[in-house]
Parts: C-alpha cells; sequence; structure tokens
C-alpha cells in the first residue's frame, strides 16, 4: 500500500487522494505487468478503473468514489500471487449531523463498546458488536459515525451500516475461524479512539487442511463458452468446512507454464466462499490447453500465499 489509506471525505463523492499500490517481489523491487483488482469491499461506492496492470516500476491506482450513506467503507487491491491490501475510509454525510462538526463531542471514556454473546462457534457464529456514543455529561450523540476493527487472523467484521442514532447507538458484527480471542476496538468520526473494548472467545471448529475442486473444468470448451468450477475448503478428511466469506481465486495458465495469463479469462475470479464452497463461471478467450490453480491469502495457516503445495485443476482444451 502506497497511498490512499485513512482518507475523510462526503457520501457519494471521490476521495481527494488515489488509492496506489505498489506490487513487489522479495527484495523489494517493482514487478511490471501485473494484474491488479481493485473493489469495494464495503460501503457500496465504486472504483475506476476495476482492473489495471503494474507499470513499468510495480505501481497501480484508481479513484475511489464512497458510497451513498454516511459511515465506514473498505476497499481492496488484489493481485494474483501477492494478495491483497485494504484500504479504509469514512463517508461523512454532506449534510452534517451530531457528533461530527459543531455537535456534541463524544468522549472516549464514557462510551462503550460490547459484545453479545461474547462466546462464539469458530465458522459458524456471530457476535453483534454495540457501540453506545456518549459526551462528557454521559448523553447520547447521534449521528457519529463509528469504524471497527479488530485483533488476530482469521475474522470477519462487518461495520455499522449507519451513524448512530437518537440513542447514540450503532452496531456491527464480528465472527471467527480460529479459536482463541477476538479484541474488537471503535474509532468515533475518524479520530477519537474508544478507551473501552469488546472480547469475543471463538470456540472449536474444524480448521482447513487444504483446498479442493469440488467441480473441475470439462475437458473440452469453445472459445468464449463459460463454465462452471466450484472449489471447496477441505479439512484433513476432505470434509468441507462451511465458512462462508473466504476469498478464493483462480489463476489460469497455459498448461506446463507456470505464468498466468489471467487476462484471457472472461468472468469474475475472485469469489467468496458460502458454507465453504467458492462457485466461479468463467470463460476463456484463446484457444489452447490450459489448468486452473485456485489460492486464497486469508487462511494463513495454509501458507504464506495459500495452500502448499498449490491446487491445480485437470488439464482442459479451448478451441
Amino acid at each position: 500500500m502506497i497511498q490512499g489509506d485513512h482518507q475523510e471525505g462526503a457520501t457519494g463523492m471521490p476521495l481527494p487522494d488515489s488509492l496506489r499500490v505498489r506490487v513487489v517481489d522479495t527484495l523489494g523491487n517493482g514487478i511490471s505487468g501485473r494484474q491488479v483488482s481493485w473493489m469495494v469491499a464495503l460501503g457500496g461506492g465504486s472504483i475506476v478503473p476495476e482492473t489495471d496492470t503494474s507499470d513499468a516500476d510495480g505501481y497501480a491506482s484508481a479513484q475511489w468514489t464512497l458510497g451513498q450513506e454516511a459511515g465506514a467503507n473498505a476497499a481492496r487491491a488484489v493481485t494474483p500471487e501477492a494478495g491483497f491490501v485494504t484500504f479504509s475510509a469514512v463517508a461523512n454525510a454532506q449534510s452534517g449531523g451530531g457528533g461530527g462538526g459543531g455537535g456534541p463531542v463524544p468522549s472516549p471514556n464514557r462510551s462503550s463498546v460490547s459484545a453479545t454473546p461474547d462466546s462464539i462457534a469458530a465458522g459458524s457464529g456471530s457476535s453483534t458488536i454495540t457501540i453506545t456514543v456518549r459526551d462528557d455529561q454521559g448523553n447520547p450523540v447521534p449521528g457519529a459515525v463509528v469504524s471497527l476493527a479488530t485483533s488476530g487472523a482469521g475474522n470477519t467484521l462487518t461495520q455499522p451500516s449507519s451513524p448512530t442514532g437518537a440513542d447514540g447507538v450503532a452496531q456491527g458484527t464480528v465472527s471467527g475461524t480460529e479459536a482463541g480471542a477476538i479484541v474488537v476496538t471503535a474509532t468515533v468520526n475518524g479520530s477519537v479512539q474508544l478507551s473501552q473494548a469488546a472480547q469475543v472467545t471463538v470456540t472449536g471448529g474444524t480448521s482447513v487442511d487444504h483446498l479442493v475442486f469440488r467441480l473441475q473444468p470439462p475437458h473440452d470448451v469453445a472459445v468464449g463458452e463459460q463454465m462452471r468450477l466450484e472449489v471447496a475448503l477441505a479439512d484433513a478428511n476432505d470434509n468441507v468446512v462451511p465458512l462462508t466469506g473466504i476469498l478464493l481465486y483462480l489463476g489460469l495458465f497455459p498448461d506446463g507454464s507456470d505464468v498466468p495469463a489471467n487476462k484471457r479469462l472472461i468472468g469474475n475470479r475472485f469469489v467468496a466462499t458460502d458454507s465453504g464452497v467458492a462457485v466461479f463461471d468463467l470463460g476463456v478467450d484463446t484457444p489452447g490447453r490450459y489448468v486452473f490453480r485456485a489460492l486464497t491469502d486469508q487462511l494463513p495457516e495454509l501458507g504464506p500465499h495459500g495452500p502448499e503445495p498449490y491446487l491445480f485443476s485437470v488439464p482442459f482444451s479451448v478451441h
């Protein structure tokens, strides 16, 4: 990540600074010609372009327009083999509102953060995070924008969908895939860090051991013909681990080559799992013989850049 994180702007408007990343090798040298996909992760805004290619020095950039609702926004830059980075921003209502710009001032000590329940099952449970924003006199602060953050790995966090109401309350959710404690902290109006934090204990759960193609590509397809593939999270016994929201992505490789040809793909090659399975509908626009490779960067226990060894599909021909 080079530029564009932690910005604030008006709802529905472009942010002042563009988003900028650099694709580098293990020595920190820029890598040119790599595809960078830009996507909105939270807030419903837009990014232009949706896909960019790193320049001669490894840089790629995009312009981020925030969503129409006040609150937290997030965007991702995703690069095959290198993973992703997440940018955060706060969208402020253009008409103003309580809690920011002349309204009641949030108190970091009088405000509170709580979790219900405070213990959940790994991979299936979810806890509601309630943030009550108060001023120094203990009065609720309406219209405050709350942004949440969590500790640890394997967490899925949903930001509050709107500013605090008349009662000063905003709510988000958190879930986890790894046993342990999740600490949730809150920041109000982009600058006020609340003193209190909530803790959620994640218990049990089955760990992911590898990825598996549940539905392989057909042996032969026509140029541009859509094919369906399914990639699943599996435990050591090849049972599907029913985790939702784990981002998987496919790379296209000419058979026998270690250089991806992802620009030949038609369709979205980045899909989040639903109950442990990601479903891809893809086509290829150039004849040849290929294999798919499946990766995820959200399960570090499988390896720093995804599952090891890499999971490849059976070869298939495009004619």
